[in-house]
């Protein structure tokens, strides 16, 4: 009779088998990291909200979770590690699953973190993995996208609902400034390539156009108070900044510089300007006074810095950068000095607008599903860079945000 043959990876695969239920117990001991088995629970883990869930100040949030063990007696919402909710098992006896709904009020402002500890007769607890819960700050932004295949004004809640196109009909709708929910400054594109400055009431949906000159008019700019107009324009060669009444009329060039000048903010006295200057190749930032016309550079970074944002309270200047590699948005002090970095997005950020109470800035960011432009989508961030939140999730291009409100 011929004898068996042992096989020559026998001594292999006893090894491999060991390796694999040691990698099994691994990942068994990873999976419970967020919900270590307490006597009588077996774990909990929240349904919903998911991750990221964004929710207005304020409203209900509702946290789905569902336990498993015997014995459960507790179950205690924690918000950030504090107890919110808390509620009783109708059985304590309860083999299975027990499914339960806590509430919470969201606030305030800022990201949350959520997460639901259940507790058993036997004095066993478990905690779930936690989720983060974005709660924006109340408010109305608008900004321009191509959702509609061509660009058109839309106005949203800082928590992203309530959606809605607010222009319409020929051209491209682009750079929005609001001023109160009343008035709406934007630039029209028209198909041969002329632009021009528009006014929305947003009472009555009413539309005129304030420039209609031969050059190209954009970027208007609202100023605080009587509502003078800053605008750009190259109806007279390279692009400089021009005033206007609220009605169109009393157009005059302010800059008379001999490079390129674009996008305009208002210091909150309206006494000056903000603006980027091309000047030997490189965008800085300059401020210019209305009493005297004079001009300053507050960047002489030899990076390109342009977009600049002056904040409410006039001590700080928001703008973007490329200083640290791809694009992102710093701020420094009102005469340039203090610079820091607040945002750090893998593909850059951009344009950011302060809010009214000068605590958040608006911008955007390249994380959507689209490419190249169509991948930018709105954010929020503190002007510490805390708490970034989405606001819009699409394939489009989501770009040039305002505060309304």
């Amino acid at each position: 009779m011929r004898k068996p043959i042992p096989h020559p990876g026998t001594g292999i695969l006893v090894l491999l088998g060991l390796l694999f239920a040691l990698v099994c117990l691994a990942l068994s001991v990873i999976a419970l990291t967020c919900a270590s088995v307490g006597a009588g629970v077996s774990q909990v883990s929240i349904v919903s909200p998911p991750n990221g869930f964004v929710i207005a100040e304020g409203e209900t949030v509702f946290v789905h979770a569902v336990s498993s063990g015997r014995g459960l007696v507790r179950s205690e919402l924690l918000v950030d590690g504090v107890v919110a909710d808390a509620m009783s098992s109708p059985r304590i006896a309860l083999v299975g699953g027990w499914s339960v709904s806590h509430s919470w009020h969201a606030e305030p402002p800022g990201q949350h973190r959520l997460s639901v500890r259940v507790s058993s007769v036997s004095g066993g607890a478990v905690e779930s993995c936690s989720v983060v819960v974005a709660v924006p700050p109340p408010g109305v932004v608008v900004f321009s996208s191509n959702r509609e295949a061509h660009y058109e004004i839309y106005r949203m809640r800082t928590d992203g609902s309530q959606l809605t196109s607010i222009t319409s009909g020929q051209g491209q709708k682009r750079e929005p400034s609001c001023r109160d929910q009343q008035q709406l400054l934007f630039t029209l594109v028209a198909d041969d390539g002329g632009s021009d400055v528009w006014l929305l009431d947003l009472q009555t949906g009413r539309e005129s156009n304030l420039t209609a000159s031969l050059g190209g008019d954009r970027c208007p700019r609202w100023a605080p108070g009587e509502g003078t107009i800053a605008f750009v324009s190259d109806r007279y060669g390279p692009s400089q900044l021009f005033l206007m009444n609220p009605d169109g009329s009393g157009q005059y060039q302010l800059t008379q510089e001999y490079f390129v000048v674009e996008e305009p903010s208002w210091a909150p006295d309206g006494s000056a300007l903000l603006f980027s200057g091309h000047r030997e190749g490189n965008w800085d930032i300059f401020t210019i006074s209305l009493d005297t016309g004079s001009a300053t550079p507050l960047t002489e970074d030899p990076a390109q810095d342009w977009q600049p944002a002056w904040s409410p309270t006039g001590d700080e200047i928001a703008f973007t950068s490329n200083r640290d590699g791809n694009q992102q948005i710093y701020i420094m002090q009102a005469d340039g000095s203090g610079t820091r970095r607040i945002t750090a997005f893998p593909l850059g950020a951009e344009q950011p607008r302060w809010s009214p109470d000068g605590q958040w800035i608006v911008c955007v960011a390249y994380t959507g599903l689209g490419e190249g432009l169509n991948a930018r989508e709105v954010y929020i961030v503190r002007r510490d860079g805390s708490d970034q939140m989405r606001l819009t999730f699409d394939a489009f291009e989501d770009t040039e945000p305002d505060w309304c409100e």
